[in-house]
C-alpha cells in the first residue's frame, strides 16, 4: 500500500514581501510596515513640526550653528517623550499595573537609541535624523508587535510615534522655513 503524501507549497512571495519578512526578522529597525502613512498622518505631523520651531529660534538666538540648533530641539524633544513615558512607567508601577507598565517599558527600550545617539555629533543632522528615525521605526515595530499579542491598547506608543513623526518633519525642512 503506498501512501500519497501531500505537500504543501505556500505561492512563492514577491521579491518584495520577501525582503520585508527578511528585513523584519533580522531587526525592528530595517522594517517597514506596509502601509504607506496615510494623508492625514503626514497633514498632521507637518502641522505639529511647527510646534519646533520656537525652541529652534531660541537655540539659533544663543548663537548655535543650525545644524546645532536642529539637533538640540532633536535632544530636547527625546528627553521630554523619555520623561513623559518613565513618570507614566512609574505610576503604572505604583498603582500595581503591570501591563502597562511593560508596555511603557518596550516603549522606552525602544526609543533608548536615540537617548544614546544624539549627544554623541551635536553637529551632524545627518546622524541626527537617523537617529530619530530608527527610533520611530524601532516603536512602530515593537508597538505592532504588542497590539497583535495583546488586545490591551496603551495609546504611549501612538503618541510617541507622532512625535517622533513631526520631528523627523522638522528636521528634514529647508533650515530657511524653520528659522
Amino acid at each position: 500500500m503506498s501512501a500519497d503524501i501531500l505537500t504543501f507549497r505556500p505561492p512563492p512571495l514577491s521579491q518584495a514581501e520577501a525582503a520585508r519578512r527578511r528585513a523584519m526578522l533580522l531587526h525592528p529597525s530595517n522594517f517597514s510596515p506596509e502601509s504607506a502613512p496615510t494623508g492625514d498622518a503626514v497633514e498632521k505631523a507637518e502641522e505639529l513640526a511647527g510646534r519646533f520651531d520656537p525652541l529652534y529660534k531660541e537655540f539659533l538666538d544663543r548663537g548655535l550653528s543650525a545644524n546645532a540648533a536642529r539637533t538640540e530641539v532633536a535632544r530636547t524633544a527625546a528627553r521630554d517623550i523619555w520623561d513623559g513615558l518613565a513618570s507614566q512607567l512609574r505610576r503604572h508601577r505604583a498603582a500595581g499595573q503591570q501591563l502597562d507598565a511593560n508596555v511603557l517599558a518596550v516603549a522606552l527600550a525602544s526609543i533608548q537609541c536615540m537617548n544614546n545617539a544624539l549627544p554623541r555629533r551635536p553637529e551632524d543632522l545627518d546622524h541626527t535624523v537617523r537617529a530619530v528615525s530608527t527610533a520611530r521605526r524601532r516603536l512602530q515595530y515593537n508597538g505592532g508587535l504588542l497590539r497583535r499579542l495583546h488586545p490591551h491598547r496603551n495609546p504611549a506608543f501612538h503618541d510617541a510615534v507622532v512625535t517622533l513623526q513631526s520631528l523627523e518633519v522638522f528636521l528634514a525642512r529647508p533650515q530657511q522655513q524653520a528659522a
